[in-house]
């Protein structure tokens, strides 16, 4: 049986149904709208929008946008590692720590640091 305000004052009932037995839900409906509080009636001005919304994506963390900085980082670690076999850096100066990055350094890089061990090894 529903609500007073429903039977006796026309309020409008909650058109939101129990899934499991079909049974319709005995709350009045917010003003204007079809649903009661429990079922999901909210005023318009009370829904986070944009950048406020904790689910907004602002496209500033791209696919390419992670390559190019996992790039970076790889560039980074290797170019650590050349300043060590080069000696110029202290032996006990710390490498930088955490995961490797799962981008590549770019061939320039790559090139640079065979040349500079080569040379490393040769005196």
């Amino acid at each position: 049986m529903p609500l007073p305000s429903v039977s006796q004052f026309g309020a409008l009932q909650c058109k939101a149904k129990c899934k499991s037995t079909g049974v319709r839900c005995l709350n009045p409906a917010a003003f204007s709208m079809p649903v009661c509080r429990y079922h999901g009636a909210r005023r318009p001005e009370t829904i986070l929008k944009g950048p406020d919304h904790p689910n907004y994506q602002s496209g500033l963390e791209t696919l390419a946008a992670k390559r190019d900085r996992s790039t970076h980082a790889a560039e980074i670690r290797e170019l650590e590692n050349l300043l060590l076999v080069l000696g110029m850096v202290p032996p006990q100066t710390k490498m930088k720590h955490g995961r490797k990055p799962m981008g590549k350094a770019r061939p320039e890089t790559i090139a640079l640091l065979q040349h500079a061990q080569e040379l490393a090894a040769e005196g």
